[in-house]
């Protein structure tokens, strides 16, 4: 039965995607003789504009079932959709979206003082502590001092990123917390910090209050409940369920607490799409959030 679904779901999304962009090579047809990079921005738009409207239309399918839903969104997290235009080698496109709440969000290291926030703060902090002694970081309350200066504002690292995008202070993305982690490793001198893939353990957006438990990485499951990390590369698969794993496999359940988690799938999401023009690869990138498209990004030729 659950096949059925899964094929449903996937040909639905395939079919909203067919429709999205039949408009758009069409578009592009016309426009061969304009100059490549303006056409390339023209249709980033375009597609930028349409995504939100497929999106949301793929995930009222399951505004009444969660287990559609959720069907919904796996497909777009773990099967990313590549469409090619008929008679055209050089037209396709590929959407490949990522939950926004994949991790431990990173400005949760801000809340010591926040007293209805310590379980969030106490999460932030172990999982920080435990990547500091894990690769020997040779100043990590120096490298905390930094990423709270940023979290709270002090830094002006962030000035740019809400003029750009309009948000609340905090680390706001990925780059951001790179630049941190860049100027800590030569203030302190210290490499070591640039073996840590921040993305496997983090999340990067100041409205984060719960986890997406179902696309955690293996290597923050190994963390947050004292498990091999071998044993959750080979055993765990994104879109599961997430307590039913840990309890299965032998995980630390005391470390799990649901008020960490949410209690369904979260409509948030970070997508990208690339597309081929004139023989030359386009990016885009946005962020879904519950209905709207914000943050958008043209990443130009690739």
């Amino acid at each position: 039965m659950r096949r059925g679904v899964v094929l449903f779901i996937t040909l639905s999304v395939i079919a909203a995607m067919l429709a999205m962009v039949g408009v758009i090579f069409a578009y592009l047809e016309k426009s061969r003789d304009s100059a490549s990079y303006t056409a390339a921005l023209i249709q980033a738009d375009l597609l930028f504009r349409d995504s939100k409207d497929t999106i949301a239309a793929l995930l009222k399918q399951g505004a009444e079932d969660k287990e559609t839903k959720k069907t919904i969104l796996d497909t777009l997290y773990l099967a990313p959709i590549t469409l090619q235009a008929e008679e055209n080698e050089e037209m396709f496109m590929m959407l490949y979206c990522q939950p926004l709440d994949k991790g431990v969000n990173i400005n949760w290291l801000g809340m010591e003082e926040n007293s209805s926030a310590q379980l969030r703060y106490n999460t932030a902090q172990t999982l920080f502590d435990e990547l500091a002694e894990r690769y020997n970081l040779q100043d990590s309350a120096l490298l905390l001092k930094r990423i709270r200066e940023a979290i709270d504002g002090q830094d002006g690292s962030n000035a740019q990123t809400q003029d750009k995008f309009t948000q609340k202070k905090g680390i706001l993305t990925l780059s951001q917390m790179q630049d941190i982690v860049r100027d800590y490793r030569f203030e302190a001198d210290d490499a070591a910090v640039e073996d840590i893939v921040w993305e496997k353990y983090f999340s990067f957006d100041s409205q984060d209050s719960v986890m997406d438990g179902s696309y955690l990485s293996a290597e923050l499951i190994a963390s947050l409940f004292d498990m091999e990390l071998d044993l959750v590369k080979e055993e765990w698969l994104e879109g599961d369920d997430l307590k039913k794993f840990v309890a299965g496999q032998g995980g630390d359940m005391s470390r799990y607490n649901a008020k960490l988690f949410a209690a369904e799938a979260i409509e948030r999401m970070n997508c990208r799409i690339s597309y081929g023009y004139q023989g030359n690869v386009y990016a885009l990138g946005f962020d879904y959030l519950e209905g709207k498209a914000e943050k958008f990004e043209f990443y130009g030729k690739q």
